[in-house]
């Protein structure tokens, strides 16, 4: 008895000690296998495993026989992190729109708004509206001069008082401690056109002191484009502070070919030190108000103002004669045609138009004077914006290539069938990867989600996103890199893109084999937190 005793507790012992020595597959949340993973440094694309727990990325590489409460099998796809889009105006709209489909579909996890001089003034307040609504990606800020420059002096074409300055600048600052990524300008939309570069200067600094970046729709795009780049990067260098020149593009017909000059610039101030950096979107058309084929100088004040302006003989013919200066260079190159209407508040059935098209229905031959003419009708009283083909693919290409130049869109979280929008809004991330990654071959596919990912999760300190690395949180998209396509019809540009079959924004699939799953797992970023 004794015997059969001792020989039971040392089968037990040996079975307690086999149990203690064997290893118990983990069991994650999420596992993404059998993918190729470019993982946004830069670095060469490899086969592997991702695990998931919660919102962060656990483990990278082979992972055979892990197990999981859920697998995604992504044989024959790409592997990335999610897309962070540093140029929208989601502020605008994604209150309304808050699951941002025409991102999420493009693969992107990551919104800064705020951008050219516009944003929410009182950040803490809709910071709460934003977070009770939920969002299905996350959104960062920036605080925008325009904005806050109205918000102190209205849309008055003069310089600031000493106490107005201080009033700006208390602004700034409060915006800043609320967790905004910096100040942006619109220097060439009111009221920001009409400030001097020291005011600009005064409130970057305040941005600078809160370790934010200064992002610039700069004050020309056109003739004056040198000059603009030299004021931005004077702004950077007496401030102190990281420069992000927003959608960086020649927009003027007779200085095709000069983005070998401003890249120069932008190298060149790297060179002395300055942190200079830009963004762009892949397209030869930009959008923005209708009304900017006018000259600033009549549009101060209010639209009350704008109307007397307009009704003076002597007045309207001076806009007039501005107004064919501005069509006949950059906004038109000559050619109404070139000008297409994306929104139209009093005449809906202009969206969709060219600007010749709309002359024409107006009763007038479609020459750059009657397209003056019309113009100053039709906005007398209304607002629209428009699209406007003034670049060409030369210049694209080469800003694109740039090793401090990322992707972004310039749009914005638009209501799906609203309207002719400009077709970046659905388009701009597959649009690099199908044309200038598979077809064109001007980026490679590294190069180009670094452009997307690690590239301004650097630009405004996003230390746990933009790549794939253990500790990262798990924002990610997978798509097919063979297939992936925007749709591209400039006369129907509410179609998602092809090819991304999943989405996931802190763990939690937003982009489920190609449907979006309803979830509203985002955050609103704020500087210097995770």
């Amino acid at each position: 008895m004794k015997k059969k005793l001792i020989g039971l507790l040392a089968a037990t012992g040996l079975q307690i000690l086999l149990t203690a020595c064997s290893t118990t597959p983990p069991v994650y949340d999420l596992l993404i296998v059998d993918g190729t993973i470019v993982d946004g440094s830069g670095a060469p694309a490899y086969a592997g495993d991702l695990a998931i727990v919660g919102d962060e990325i656990v483990k990278i590489g082979d992972l055979n026989g892990a197990t999981a409460i859920r697998v995604i099998d992504a044989s024959g796809l790409t592997v990335s992190p999610g897309f962070i889009d540093l140029h929208t105006h989601a502020d605008r709209n994604i209150i309304e729109n808050h699951g941002a489909e025409n991102y999420l579909h493009q693969g992107v996890t990551t919104l800064l708004a705020g951008n050219c001089g516009n944003s929410p003034v009182n950040l803490p307040g809709y910071i709460q509206t934003v977070e009770e609504t939920g969002i299905a990606l996350n959104l960062g800020l920036l605080i925008g001069h325009n904005s806050v420059r109205a918000e102190v002096m209205a849309n008055d074409n003069r310089l600031p008082t000493a106490l107005e300055q201080a009033q700006m600048e208390s602004l700034v600052e409060a915006a800043m401690k609320a967790g905004a990524f910096g100040l942006s300008t619109g220097l060439i939309y009111l009221p920001g056109t009409y400030s001097e570069t020291g005011e600009v200067i005064a409130l970057a600094k305040v941005a600078a002191a809160q370790g934010g970046i200064y992002a610039s729709h700069i004050r020309n795009e056109f003739e004056l484009l040198i000059e603009a780049i030299e004021e931005a990067i004077t702004i950077g260098r007496e401030a102190n502070i990281p420069v992000q020149i927003s959608h960086l593009k020649v927009a003027d017909n007779t200085m095709w070919g000069d983005s070998v000059i401003i890249l120069g610039m932008i190298e060149d101030a790297r060179a002395e030190g300055l942190d200079v950096t830009a963004d762009l979107y892949p397209y030869t058309a930009g959008s923005t108000g209708l009304a900017n084929v006018f000259p600033a100088w009549a549009r101060a004040g209010s639209q009350e103002d704008f109307q007397a302006r307009l009704d003076d003989p002597e007045t309207r013919a001076r806009i007039k004669a501005d107004t064919i200066r501005k069509l006949n260079g950059a906004r038109a190159a000559g050619d109404l045609s070139r000008i297409t209407i994306a929104s139209f508040d009093g005449h809906p059935e202009y969206s969709g138009m060219t600007m010749a098209e709309v002359t024409i229905i107006n009763g007038l031959a479609p020459s750059i004077e009657n397209g003056a003419e019309v113009a100053m009708d039709i906005l007398y009283d209304a607002k629209a914006s428009a699209i406007y083909h003034m670049m060409v693919e030369e210049d694209v290409k080469r800003i694109m290539q740039a090793p401090f130049t990322s992707i972004a869109s310039d749009g914005s979280a638009v209501t799906f069938g609203e309207d002719v929008p400009h077709i970046r809004n659905y388009g701009t991330y597959p649009r690099v990867l199908a044309k200038y990654v598979r077809e064109e071959g001007v980026l490679s596919l590294e190069q180009a989600i670094h452009k997307m990912t690690a590239l301004p999760a650097r630009r405004i300190k996003l230390g746990s996103r933009g790549t794939l690395a253990q500790g990262m949180v798990a924002d990610i998209s997978i798509f097919d890199h063979l297939t992936v396509t925007d749709r591209d019809d400039w006369s129907s540009p509410h179609q998602y893109p092809t090819g991304f079959e999943y989405v996931i924004v802190g763990g939690t699939p937003v982009i489920d084999n190609g449907v979006q799953t309803g979830a509203f797992p985002g955050k609103v970023l704020k500087r210097g937190l995770p």
